[in-house]
């Protein structure tokens, strides 16, 4: 028997898993009880599949580890999804200044003692301390479990801040923080002790009920109003009046599984907005809603299989510069792909992602995707979108780091796209969040400019390098004058402000005339190439327009040889 062999075998009594990552040739060999760690299947490989094999709240820190003896504690995803515990030692190899090598032995653990007694760091919302999102789930399972057989129900409410964008406007940016810390330190304070409170969203506050609780959800939404209404915010800043809007479900009656609860609960929610803001509405099936309802979950577990199976893939159309017609850059567009390999339209299931808030896990999985093209591409600039959810949430710079951490020149060439709607959501965040971008070389663009209420007040205060003018502004654009106005002071408002212009949604070479003649800097839409899995790029094809009024491939919308998606 090999020395190998025999520790193999000492590794597998044992319990422990070890393994030995060539660094250079990106390669991870595994040795022991490495099947306790990770799904059968899921055994890590590489650099890749190792993130993905870590719990989404822990990559920061352990791919961000510089030392060279390795002692640490994080979680990893195994059988089932589950989160366990393990405890690594190891060392690294440096040959040149450069790690060449990295061994360590990992041995499951229960949840470490200096998180025992407290709410897990990795669970919490670092701005307000409340649990996060991803930890009420957890929290509404356990409830769930709970009050199965009980007499009385359990019950999770989604607290929204009525018109927050207006209230940013109304007092300035710095007050952003302050207010979400006060209206949550005001919720811990009325709620009953057993409750638990999250910050579940931008402006969005989760308060899970266990039972009995459940049974007492109306009364304590109206108590929670009241005090809003007839006590201000006390703030650094100023006393802020506000309002907020509630949305809560029954569990398990109504609600069965925690995904339905909070997709519930903010269904309600929407419809207190509705009904005219400030009050509860409690969510009540009908056959209309339990259908749509059904087709999201059905849906939800489709996306999930696509997280496990790698079923995401980037499609990319290009951007073209308007006063020469060459191909700038590139703007990459997820696509998902179902059992049998069909593609679907990112329209398709982005609202069922941001309503089951897988959100900020997909815009990790196409930062990494785009990141490997433009390792893979040098002579690339590639720009993708974040969701709202993603770019409030206080670790996202932790991902970018991990992302582009040494790699300015690829950072050079990733643009990140955000709507300008989600950026007023909680604009602190967002300035923090582009700011750490701009850090590591990349750059920021607001999309679907026209479409919010940003003023000039907030453009100044993020460090923006480009802005995209909403592609509903350009429908019937050469018919109606007044819209052409509008057009044209957006433009001038983005150049007075430094920022470089691209118009989306171009399907005519009428509009690209017009557009140019505006003084637009860039284009992107049908006229020019629909999105394509195909990389032009790569094959040194001709992707040039040689004039606006003329696409490179006459019989096609698409660029030569590209696929439309």
């Amino acid at each position: 028997m090999t020395l190998i062999s025999s520790l193999t075998e000492l590794l597998s009594a044992s319990g422990d898993a070890a393994y030995e990552w060539d660094m250079r040739a990106d390669k991870i060999q595994w040795f022991g009880a490495w099947e306790r760690l990770f799904p059968s299947d899921k055994a890590p490989v590489d650099s890749k599949s190792f993130g993905d094999a870590v719990h989404a709240d822990d990559r920061a820190a352990v791919f961000g580890n510089e030392e060279l003896a390795i002692d640490r504690k994080y979680r990893v995803i195994g059988e089932g999804g589950r989160s366990l515990w393990v405890h690594e030692r190891g060392k690294a190899e440096l040959k040149d200044g450069q790690v060449v090598r990295q061994s360590g032995l990992l041995r499951l653990i229960e949840k470490p003692l200096e998180f025992a007694f407290q709410p897990d760091i990795y669970d919490q919302d670092l701005l307000t301390g409340c649990f996060n999102r991803g930890h009420m789930l957890t929290l509404i399972a356990k409830a769930m479990e709970s009050a199965k057989g009980g007499m009385r129900s359990a019950g999770y409410m989604v607290l929204g801040i009525d018109k927050m964008s207006f209230v940013n406007e109304a007092v300035g940016m710095q007050a952003g923080d302050a207010l979400l810390r006060g209206v949550a330190e005001r919720l811990s304070r009325i709620i009953p002790t057993r409750a638990m409170l999250a910050r579940v969203g931008g402006d969005m506050f989760g308060i899970l009920l266990p039972e009995p609780l459940g049974s007492e959800m109306g009364v304590l939404a109206e108590r929670i109003l009241q005090n809003f209404r007839d006590h201000p915010v006390v703030t650094d800043v100023t006393p802020l009046h506000i309002t907020v809007s509630i949305g809560g479900v029954r569990m398990p009656t109504v609600s069965r599984i925690p995904t339905e609860a909070m997709i519930f609960a903010e269904q309600a929610l929407h419809d207190a907005h509705q009904r005219g803001r400030n009050l509860f509405s409690e969510y009540l099936d009908s056959p209309e809603r339990m259908q749509i309802n059904r087709e999201l979950l059905e849906l939800g577990e489709r996306i999930k299989r696509a997280f496990k199976h790698d079923g995401f893939r980037l499609a990319f159309q290009p951007i073209v510069e308007a006063a020469t017609g060459r191909v700038n850059s590139y703007e990459a567009l997820v696509r998902m792909f179902d059992e049998k390999g069909n593609a679907i339209a990112a329209a398709a299931f982005v609202p069922a992602i941001e309503q089951l808030g897988l959100a900020p896990e997909l815009d990790r999985r196409v930062l990494e995707m785009a990141v490997e093209e433009l390792v893979a591409h040098p002579g690339i600039t590639l720009a993708i979108n974040v969701s709202g959810l993603t770019a409030s949430q206080s670790d996202w710079s932790a991902h970018l780091k991990r992302a582009l951490a040494g790699r300015a020149e690829v950072a050079q060439r990733l643009i990140v796209e955000i709507t300008e709607t989600a950026a007023i959501v909680d604009i602190d965040e967002t300035r923090r969040f582009i700011d750490a971008l701009r850090e590591l070389g990349g750059r920021a663009s607001l999309d679907d400019f026209g479409a919010g209420f940003t003023s000039v007040r907030y453009l100044r205060s993020l460090s923006l390098s480009f802005m995209k003018i909403d592609k509903d502004l350009l429908h019937n654009l050469l018919t109606h004058a007044a819209q052409q106005h509008l057009v044209r002071a957006l433009i001038e408002l983005a150049k007075g402000l430094g920022l470089q212009v691209v118009a989306e949604g171009v399907e005519t070479a009428e509009v690209a005339e017009w557009m140019k003649k505006a003084r637009v800097d860039f284009l992107q839409g049908y006229y020019f190439g629909k999105p394509s899995f195909e990389r032009p790029w790569a094959e040194k094809k001709d992707i040039s327009f040689r004039a606006l009024g003329e696409p490179a491939n006459k019989n096609s919308e698409l660029p030569l040889g590209a696929t439309a998606v």
